[in-house]
């Protein structure tokens, strides 16, 4: 039997999906850029972050979608870091999402541009919002560009492309993982507390969210090497790159899955949030 939070996610992710291809088609730019944008963005992904988003607001009592761009912004940076992920330069992957990457497709050129592109879309999409105060939008705007970039996402990346710079041991490893993935898991939380003045939730739905960002890095990590292609769309993960599973081991990793995964719900009962419990439950049981 499905919970809740799959149900929901299961319905709204179409809608995601919808609603970015409308948008896409509407914008007043290269045709080219266009059909790049659509290629990545409208897929099979899992849109965890957009649809966490919509999901609390809907807790909250207000009509999600009224904020369907605000939900595509979240999608569009987390999309345009992996595009440059999957570039030669960095991961040099090349299938996402079951499918040939961007720049296997576009060329590493435009894969670079559209990220760029997806970017800076994902501002104009905030600011253009129709039920959303000035003040609202600025706070939004601003959390955005703090938890991905050189405060947020963009150290962790480095942290990780970089490692021969530094000395990994654990407290380095989470903290590139708290950074890289965990900061984009917490903003969705973060900004469903403010587009729906439920401010007092802020704080622990940071602590909730940092806890559910370990656990899903660690998760990754497992789904990367045991996983089938089938279920992860991609191949393998770079057995060089020190990751969760490859500095403590897959019996390890288990044990951490579950410390961080216990770790969020309880900071969700506290909440009295049971939406957030049933989250972390399906998070922690994907096989993608």
């Amino acid at each position: 039997m499905k919970s809740k939070v799959d149900i929901f996610f299961l319905d709204n992710k179409k809608l995601i999906n919808d609603f970015a291809k409308k948008n896409i088609s509407e914008l007043n730019t290269s045709e080219y850029l266009k059909q790049s944008i659509e290629y990545s963005l409208v897929n099979e992904g899992k849109k965890i972050r957009p649809l966490i988003f919509l999901l609390l607001l809907d807790y909250y009592g207000i009509d999600y979608k009224k904020y369907l761009d605000v939900a595509l912004a979240i999608e569009l940076i987390h999309t345009y870091s992996l595009l440059h992920d999957d570039l030669p330069s960095m991961d040099n992957d090349d299938y996402r999402w079951g499918k040939l990457t961007n720049h296997k497709i576009f060329g590493e050129d435009m894969a670079v541009l559209t990220g760029d592109a997806m970017q800076t879309w994902a501002y104009e999409l905030i600011a253009d919002n129709k039920f959303l105060d000035n003040d609202v939008k600025i706070e939004l705007i601003r959390l955005l560009s703090n938890f991905s970039g050189i405060k947020g996402m963009i150290a962790g990346q480095v942290y990780d492309v970089r490692q021969e710079k530094y000395k990994v041991n654990a407290e380095y490893l989470k903290n590139m993982h708290r950074l890289k993935t965990g900061k984009l898991i917490i903003l969705p939380l973060l900004f469903s507390a403010l587009v729906s003045n439920n401010k007092k939730d802020l704080n622990l739905l940071k602590e909730f969210g940092n806890e559910l960002g370990i656990a899903y890095q660690i998760k990754d990590d497992i789904l990367d090497y045991y996983g089938e292609f089938e279920n992860i769309g991609k191949m393998s993960s770079d057995e060089d790159m020190i990751t969760y599973l490859n500095f403590y081991g897959i019996e390890k990793c288990k044990n951490l899955l579950e410390q961080h995964t216990e770790k969020a719900k309880n900071t969700a009962y506290t909440l009295n949030n049971n939406l957030l419990i049933e989250l972390a439950d399906l998070l922690l049981n994907r096989k993608k």
